[in-house]
């Protein structure tokens, strides 16, 4: 018996309703995905300008002088770290090198730039310092070492006079923010750092 073959089936029925909704779907799922991409993007645009903003208005700058006469004393050596940033520094650590060798204190220092000349006025020598740590304040200059010239100690003055440009200091602060950076007097731009050295001679004023 010959097999008859299937009738073809009728092709699907045309959904132009639906083709619609999927259309009209896409228009709007699209452009809400775009705002959102957008405001996203704003939102991490305005939260680092907002960041940038806060450090710059924060921003700490520590340096070191040295000065053989002050506003008070006409004839007096002094060692100090000035904050000519706009924002508060926080002092971390400090190390004070004379002739390439770390001091540990101004003790020591004298010691090794001017023993000779400490000697001879061991029993009227005096000075003044004064801590390197804690919170130095935007336009705040600390001296902590002074060495005010008198009749006894001239010799002392005059040699510390000459081998006060043999000292470099190296200072790490960090700001409110605890961004922290690295000063060095032989180099012209402090150096962003991650976390304050801990491996320095910490220099002990006080």
């Amino acid at each position: 018996m010959e097999e008859v073959p299937p009738e073809p089936q009728p092709p699907p029925p045309d959904r132009p309703l639906l083709r619609s909704l999927l259309r009209t779907e896409m228009l709007i799922t699209l452009p809400t995905l775009f705002i959102s991409i957008a405001l996203a993007y704003f939102s991490f645009v305005q939260a680092d300008a907002s960041r940038k903003m806060q450090r710059t208005e924060t921003w700490p700058y520590v340096s070191y002088g040295t000065d053989n006469s002050s506003p008070e004393v006409k004839d007096e050596i002094s060692f100090s770290l000035s904050n000519d940033g706009v924002g508060p520094a926080r002092m971390q650590e400090m190390e004070f090198v004379y002739a390439g060798r770390p001091m540990r204190d101004p003790l020591e220092y004298i010691r090794n730039c001017c023993a000779a000349e400490a000697a001879a006025v061991a029993k009227n020598l005096t000075f003044t310092t004064n801590r390197v740590d804690g919170v130095l304040r935007p336009g705040e200059k600390r001296s902590f070492i002074r060495l005010a010239k008198t009749d006894q100690n001239t010799a002392l003055w005059n040699k510390l006079n000459d081998e006060r440009w043999k000292v470099a200091v190296r200072t790490c602060y960090c700001s409110i923010f605890d961004d922290c950076w690295v000063f060095d007097s032989r180099k012209q731009q402090p150096s962003e750092v991650k976390a304050c050295p801990a491996d320095w001679t910490k220099f002990a004023a006080q």
